[in-house]
């Protein structure tokens, strides 16, 4: 029977070591649900799950399980699992045996370990391979038999250090359907952690964007790629062009930026902005429009609200054209446009003038003036 899904509550958490600013992160993930954590740097990810998993020192803060604190609990008594390429296989021993080798070494009666580990086999469609030895399993076999070696402790949080780490594509694919499915059946809560975000959109019912162990931003996905916290989550998880420009105005929510051509365009104002400041304009690859002018259309077109710019590459991309332009500043601007569309007389050096709608972008203070 799949036990309860729990809630978890991380407030004011703090691992080793500690610096002058580090930070202390705060979330919660729902019964059953999926938090997923995007970072940036892979060590900074690892060392907050080891940390929740009791494996590194808490230096502060609380671990709630439904409301109990797990904190000061040693590691495999926290109701949790850490599963992570770090970890794998016992060479010399067969699939089933890997299985059952921590349920006997913990003193479980031969019975139970057999029950629990035939129960995991049928779970991941491990029951064809059990007594094979892990250098005759395929890769997706191989990720199977780790996850089961974890499950047979069935543990109500998984903590999933970069779980897919080392496969290709297709058998990336198939183990996050699988894992997706395993959570579900056997209750799961789930804490993903990784610099893939694919994963962390395919897996999050929300998702933190993380820099370094600073939590940025929690939202699902629509939040974060149209309202972005701040230019980090704008590029780093929406891929958006980062523009330096002075703010002319700034009235309610939306601001006049110039930009070091001298062209003048408009953004939402982010949190912080005010007049005559430093700021990055952030505008995703997929909001920018773009304009070939051609004869007297090129001679007479002023570029008010648009950037003149020079397309200096194209590449098709199977799901999308990725197109270069080169601004006069110096500055680059990245745009993305259906497969359908037509690269007839698109070269390199071709003028063009780019704009978006005022909505679709957003000005952040620059940081190098923020407090």
């Amino acid at each position: 029977m799949a036990p309860l899904s729990p809630r978890l509550d991380v407030r004011g958490f703090v691992c080793a070591p500690v610096e002058p600013s580090t930070p202390a992160l705060s979330f919660s993930i729902a019964p059953g649900g999926c938090l997923a954590l995007l970072g940036d740097r892979a060590v900074d990810l690892s060392r907050v799950l080891d940390t929740l998993a009791g494996h590194l020192p808490c230096v502060a803060g609380e671990v709630l399980l439904d409301g109990r604190d797990v904190a000061a609990l040693p590691a495999g008594h926290r109701g949790m699992g850490l599963f992570s390429a770090r970890d794998p296989l016992f060479a010399h021993l067969t699939v089933r045996r890997n299985l059952a080798f921590p349920l006997e070494a913990r003193g479980m009666a031969r019975p139970a370990v057999v029950a629990r580990v035939d129960a995991v086999l049928a779970l991941l469609g491990l029951d064809g391979c059990a007594s094979r030895r892990p250098r005759a399993l395929d890769p997706q076999d191989e990720w199977r038999a780790r996850l089961g070696r974890l499950l047979v402790f069935a543990p109500s949080v998984l903590l999933l250090d970069d779980p897919f780490a080392g496969l290709a594509r297709g058998d990336r694919l198939a183990m996050r359907r699988l894992l997706a499915r395993v959570a579900r059946a056997q209750g799961l809560t789930l804490l993903l952690a990784t610099g893939d975000r694919e994963d962390v959109l395919l897996l999050g019912d929300a998702i933190g964007v993380l820099s370094g162990r600073t939590l940025l931003q929690v939202g699902n996905a629509a939040e974060l790629f149209d309202r972005p916290a701040c230019d980090r989550v704008a590029t780093g998880f929406g891929d958006a062009n980062a523009l330096t420009g002075r703010v002319a105005w700034v009235e309610d929510d939306l601001a006049s930026v110039h930009l070091a051509s001298g062209a003048r365009v408009e953004a939402m104002a982010g949190p912080g902005l005010a007049d005559d400041m430093l700021c990055t304009l952030c505008v995703r690859p997929d909001r920018v429009a773009t304009l070939f002018p051609t004869g007297r259309a090129a001679a007479d077109d002023d570029g008010e609200d648009t950037l003149p710019a020079v397309l200096a590459g194209l590449h098709h991309m199977g799901d999308h054209i990725r197109l270069r332009f080169r601004l006069e500043d110096g500055q680059e601007v990245l745009v993305r446009r259906p497969p359908a569309q037509s690269l007839t007389g698109l070269v390199p050096g071709r003028t063009a003038r780019l704009a978006w709608q005022p909505a679709h972008a957003v000005a952040f203070p620059f940081r190098g003036e923020m407090g």
